[in-house]
Parts: C-alpha cells; sequence; structure tokens
C-alpha cells in the first residue's frame, strides 16, 4: 500500500492540482509534491486534511485501488440513479411544484378581486 500514490489517485479523480491541495493544507507545493512521493511517511494529521479537502474518509486513502475507484464510483452512480427513477422523485417534484403554482394562482385572483372590489 502506498498511502502517497493513493492521495495522487484520489486527488486526480477530483480534478484537484497539486497546488490547490497545498494551498488547502497551507503548505508549499513542493511538500505537497513530497506526500505523494513519500506518502508513507506522512502523518495521521495530514491524511485526515487531506481526506476531508478530498471529501473521502480516511479508510479511503488508506486502502485504496483503482479498481475499487471506479468500481464504488459505478455502484454509486447507478444506486443513485435507480432511486431517482425507482423512487418517482421526478415525478413527485413536478406535482408539487404545480400544486404549488396552483395555489399562488389561486391567490393571485383572490387578491386581485379583493382589490377590484375596494376601487
Amino acid at each position: 500500500m502506498n498511502v502517497g500514490k493513493n492521495i495522487k489517485q484520489l486527488r486526480e479523480l477530483k480534478n484537484f492540482s497539486q497546488l490547490y491541495m497545498a494551498e488547502q493544507l497551507g503548505i508549499s507545493q513542493r511538500n505537497y509534491s513530497n506526500i505523494e512521493s513519500n506518502g508513507n511517511n506522512i502523518s495521521v494529521d495530514y491524511i485526515d486534511r487531506i481526506a476531508k479537502i478530498l471529501n473521502i474518509s480516511v479508510a479511503k486513502i488508506l486502502e485504496l485501488n483503482a479498481e475499487t475507484i471506479f468500481n464504488n464510483h459505478s455502484q454509486e452512480v447507478t444506486t443513485l440513479n435507480n432511486q431517482v427513477i425507482n423512487n418517482g422523485l421526478a415525478d413527485k417534484e413536478r406535482a408539487l411544484y404545480e400544486k404549488l403554482i396552483h395555489e399562488k394562482d389561486l391567490r393571485i385572483k383572490t387578491l386581485e378581486g379583493l382589490a377590484t372590489k375596494k376601487e
């Protein structure tokens, strides 16, 4: 297991540059590059901070391999798509918006009617 290599792969998947990561960590780009090259000597504090920047768990950094990333990402996307389709969320949202628009239209007509009576 090469922690530095894992960090590099995750950073690249997020399309983050070494410079961006270094700035987020408050270190130079050169020091960040050393983390990726000599990652087995990285402190737990830095692993934790990097995980937060990448929005992943520390465990992902420590157990990572390319196949795991691809499979997990594909599975998450498929699961999300299935939830949207199976739960009919798009249909439910559309129905809710239509109901809200209808209620708004009724209120406008009521207010227009009250305004006309006062004139």
